[in-house]
């Protein structure tokens, strides 16, 4: 999985905000906030990723527990999902 193009980081105020533009501001009518993890996620998730990649991102970032790790992990990509700005891996190509 990872995110559809056309996404511009910004930090503003102190904040990291996901600005769609083009093809990916038709999915999405509105900016996504990211906290500190969130944009590690988003990050990652510019290049082909799996979940279990994202929680060890995770693990190896942050002084959390798998347990938190995956349903965090889980929270924001049901949040991407949503949103219209997952890409979801073709199980036939993997």
């Amino acid at each position: 999985m990872r995110i559809v193009s056309g996404f511009v980081l910004r930090q503003i105020a102190g904040e990291t905000i996901a600005i769609p533009s083009g093809p990916a501001a038709r999915e999405l009518s509105g900016l996504l906030a990211l906290n500190g993890s969130g944009k590690l996620l988003f990050d990652l998730l510019q290049s082909e990723q799996s979940e279990d990649a994202l929680v060890q991102a995770m693990l190896d970032t942050y002084e959390i527990d798998a347990d938190t790790a995956r349903a965090d992990v889980a929270e924001f990509l049901g949040i991407l999902r949503e949103n219209g700005v997952l890409l979801e891996a073709d199980p036939f190509l993997g």
